[in-house]
């Protein structure tokens, strides 16, 4: 193997997963109401088959986000879009994969994570400006935390224990759920400019800064070009160390001092 190479680790196949679909080329999945159902029903059956649960789902328009426990992912993940892409691909006469391979997994461990993963779920409609608040979007499970009968339970159960365990009413989750991460990250960000003397700025203070300069845009999956820029940005202003930078941004405390000398900054 060369230097530059990774070995690429096992999936992990037993616990709670945060999965993702992404539909090839950014292609819209789903067409109409029919094809949601569709998917959805195989979700029940396979998760059911393999004695898993289903806790968070949400279906957008270019990907899909499902969160379950399960001891067998890889198997029960191939048969979900093994049988959704046959029936798929015969009611549109084609062939081929309509979702990118191979599905991404996080798996996730403490208490917070799945509550958080939940939440993140859920809320990923609303922080994309589909609806104003995440219970009007139809094609997630919100519903099913409180409701009496949930929109879409003829289609698939979905455990409602992580959310009930949290949450002591359907007020207060909807209070909760109404919080925009992004908007709450920009807040903490203005707050810290009119506090700080930017003197002696934690690590975590760091982080928010960079995350809010990066905007959209993945830290550890920087172009070049923007990581640089982001470098020269945070040594400037608001002033942090060459350790913080590093640490930050997963790059060394050389690549950091070669940006900063670099007749560019």
């Amino acid at each position: 193997m060369h230097s530059g190479e990774r070995k690429k680790r096992p999936r992990e196949q037993s616990g709670f997963f945060h999965i993702i679909l992404i539909s090839n080329f950014q292609n819209l999945i789903f067409n109409d109401p029919l094809e949601r159902y569709q998917f959805l029903r195989y979700v029940d059956k396979y998760v059911k088959k393999y004695g898993g649960k289903l806790y968070a789902f949400c279906l957008m328009n270019t990907h899909i986000h499902l969160f379950i426990r399960t001891d067998h992912l890889s198997e029960m993940m191939q048969c979900i879009l093994h049988d959704y892409s046959l029936w798929y691909n015969k009611r549109h006469g084609q062939k081929g994969s309509i979702l990118r391979k191979p599905f991404t997994s996080y798996p996730k461990f403490s208490q917070q994570s799945l509550l958080d993963t939940v939440l993140y779920i859920i809320r990923n409609p609303y922080v994309d400006g589909l609806c104003s608040h995440p219970r009007h979007y139809f094609w997630s499970s919100y519903a099913f935390y409180f409701d009496d009968k949930p929109r879409l339970s003829e289609y698939v159960t979905v455990d409602p224990s992580i959310i009930r365990n949290a949450f002591s009413s359907r007020a207060e989750l909807y209070r909760v759920a109404a919080i925009n991460p992004k908007q709450e990250e920009r807040r903490a960000y203005e707050q810290f400019l009119e506090q700080t003397n930017r003197t002696h700025l934690t690590d975590d203070q760091v982080l928010r800064h960079a995350k809010s300069l990066a905007g959209n845009l993945d830290l550890y999956k920087l172009p070049q070009k923007n990581l640089n820029q982001l470098i020269i940005r945070l040594r400037k202003h608001p002033g942090a160390s060459i350790r913080q930078i590093s640490s930050v941004l997963h790059v060394s405390q050389y690549y950091v001092r070669c940006t900063l000398d670099s007749p560019a900054s």
